[in-house]
């Protein structure tokens, strides 16, 4: 299992279905471009790196996550679980 796919899994199994005070309480404020369906939460890592997490709200309780990174700010790979009728993880290759 590719190691992107193993930290989106760990955010699944901790998250889903979690409300957004829970989320709002491990952390901390979504970033300013969240709405109330999409919150959004970045790391930067060596300056050159960025993971973006998105987590997908219905009726305050989270039903998806997406992982997304980037490199020299250009995204490049795309992570996704859907939870609908049959689970799965998706991974986009951008480049």
């Amino acid at each position: 299992m590719d190691k992107q796919i193993r930290k989106l899994k760990k955010l699944v199994d901790q998250h889903l279905g979690q409300s957004k005070l829970d989320l709002e309480n491990n952390f901390g404020k979504a970033c300013q471009d969240s709405d109330a369906e999409v919150w959004f939460y970045r790391h930067y890592h060596w300056g050159i790196f960025k993971d973006e997490i998105a987590f997908f709200f219905e009726e305050d309780k989270v039903i998806d996550i997406a992982l997304t990174e980037y490199i020299f700010w250009i995204e490049y790979k795309n992570i996704f679980y859907y939870k609908g009728e049959n689970p799965e993880y998706k991974v986009m290759n951008l480049l």
